[in-house]
């Protein structure tokens, strides 16, 4: 009756195989995960560092198997080490077209909600916008034309008649032409604070505010931005090809790279807003109305932590964890349940137990 309490020798070979592949796969894993740290110098230094939690797993699982319980804490530590950073490799591998489209969409969301937001604040008609950017025009054309062509001539007298017609003034020209640079200089700095006065007095007038001149830029800058990055986006949301995650590719990666760019104006028009009216209702986009990490960073340790806990709602990320649970922590300390010692396997001292081959005595085989 005794051979019928032993355990079977083809499952433990099978439990000691399939244990094996989850530590290989938890290794090799592993690796790929610590190759944004550069260790030594070289992508090949995760090699190194991966070995240390592998030699703790394995000598801890082998040596609570054949009797050494509290070695169970060794084996536990390397394996949730391996967790770790095979979530942070096998999370953006997996989920990096996803994660780049998400972002996309809510840099899309934060675009438009930009740009109705400004246009509100800033209610011009076409024909008003239309007058300003004349104004503006033949402000910048009059002072070119003083400093750097023929003085107060008849083309500035030209853009002054425009100015005047735009902005309902009678403004006297200039008495001198300007015959040399030094006296060109002094006219200029002298219309450089008339044609500011006028087009400020234009401005405020339009929005009755006193910084309408900087409001009616920022309206132009959202309008601009969202004419040049808004079809990228939709580009972007409809593509479904794969993402590669090293280093050198994300570096190089054109969409995310259009994402930094995006993300990075957008805040520039939120500083914009808040210097001239600050707690308003645009944030600034890294903080605000764009929920989830920059994908510049995507493949990177403290990247996936971030973006597994904003996402920790959804059910492909919870796919992710349940791969790196099982292969990490579930699976080999199922079989340890059957691969253990007690009073029915091998693992003893008894006599001719040393005749055995090395792996037989080391698996517990009999």
């Amino acid at each position: 009756m005794e051979g019928e309490n032993k355990k079977s020798n083809a499952l433990k070979i099978i439990f000691w195989i399939a244990t094996l592949g989850c530590f290989i796969f938890g290794y090799y894993n592993t690796h790929l995960g610590l190759r944004t740290f550069n260790a030594f110098g070289s992508g090949n230094g995760s090699w190194f560092l991966a070995a240390i939690p592998l030699v703790m797993v394995v000598g801890g699982y082998v040596a609570s198997v054949k009797g050494t319980k509290w070695m169970l804490a060794l084996y536990l530590t390397g394996e949730i080490i391996f967790f770790v950073f095979n979530l942070t490799y096998l999370y953006p591998n997996y989920l990096g077209r996803t994660l780049v489209k998400e972002e996309a969409t809510a840099l899309k969301d934060s675009l438009n909600l930009y740009k109705n937001k400004i246009e509100n604040k800033v209610v011009v008609t076409g024909d008003e916008l239309r007058n300003f950017n004349a104004l503006q025009k033949a402000t910048v054309d009059l002072l070119a034309e003083i400093k750097t062509y023929e003085g107060f001539g008849v083309r500035a007298r030209r853009q002054l008649d425009t100015i005047n017609r735009i902005a309902k003034t009678n403004i006297p020209p200039e008495p001198r032409i300007g015959n040399t640079q030094e006296e060109r200089d002094e006219i200029y700095e002298r219309w450089k604070k008339v044609t500011d006065d006028v087009l400020e007095t234009y401005t405020i007038g339009l929005l009755d505010d006193k910084n309408a001149i900087k409001w009616i830029q920022i309206r132009k800058d959202i309008g601009v931005i969202y004419n040049e990055h808004n079809p990228k986006l939709e580009i972007i949301i409809n593509d479904n090809s794969d993402i590669d995650i090293s280093h050198e590719a994300i570096e190089n990666n054109s969409q995310i790279g259009e994402l930094k760019i995006l993300t990075t104006k957008l805040d520039e028009v939120a500083g914009d807003v808040n210097s001239i009216a600050p707690n308003t209702f645009i944030n600034i986009a890294g903080t605000g109305t764009i929920k989830f990490p920059k994908t510049q960073d995507l493949g990177t340790f403290h990247h996936t932590l971030i973006s597994v806990k904003e996402r920790i709602g959804k059910l492909d990320t919870w796919g992710v964890i349940i791969i790196c649970f099982f292969f990490d922590l579930l699976g080999p300390f199922l079989f340890y349940f059957y691969l253990r010692k007690d009073d029915s396997d091998g693992y003893g001292t008894d006599e001719g137990a040393f005749d055995k081959p090395w792996w037989k005595r080391i698996f517990g085989l009999d």
